[in-house]
């Protein structure tokens, strides 16, 4: 709940986002703070902001998280599963391939992996694959544009 609500500087959006009603988020994150002895936010009519202290629990909230989900992927990897998310980008142009198909066959060899596609631009999917908000993608690109 913390990083959402950081993410989205909003209780509500964040609730939405966690699949929660605001008022159950709102008590959770009170009785966090009550149990750590400070406030994590800083909240106003219109917005919401960290706390030194918010900024701090952030940062080792969102560690733990990744080793919550690299504990998962790791035990099942031990099993031969392959877990974890993949993120495509994909023109609305793509011809050359059949992406339902390409996505269909991944899905079917990888059931717990979480895909998420999207579509967009070739250019804002160079910048998604560079700064890691996009792991692959279908791109139309003029022939003299070198590969990342």
């Amino acid at each position: 709940y913390v990083v959402a609500i950081a993410e989205e500087r909003n209780f509500t959006r964040a609730a939405e986002r966690c699949f929660v009603v605001q008022s159950a988020l709102s008590h959770q994150i009170k009785a966090l703070e009550q149990e750590l002895g400070t406030a994590l936010f800083v909240r106003s009519s219109r917005r919401v902001e960290l706390t030194a202290a918010g900024e701090a629990f952030l940062t080792e909230a969102r560690a733990s998280l990744a080793a919550a989900d690299r504990a998962v992927a790791v035990a099942a990897e031990a099993v031969g599963q392959v877990r974890g998310s993949l993120s495509v980008g994909v023109i609305p142009t793509v011809t050359a391939v059949s992406v339902p198909d390409i996505i269909a066959a991944f899905h079917a060899s990888h059931p717990h992996v979480d895909l998420t596609v999207r579509g967009g631009g070739s250019n804002e999917f160079m910048r998604d694959l560079g700064n890691g908000r996009l792991d692959v993608a279908f791109l139309g690109m003029d022939a003299d544009v070198a590969p990342a």
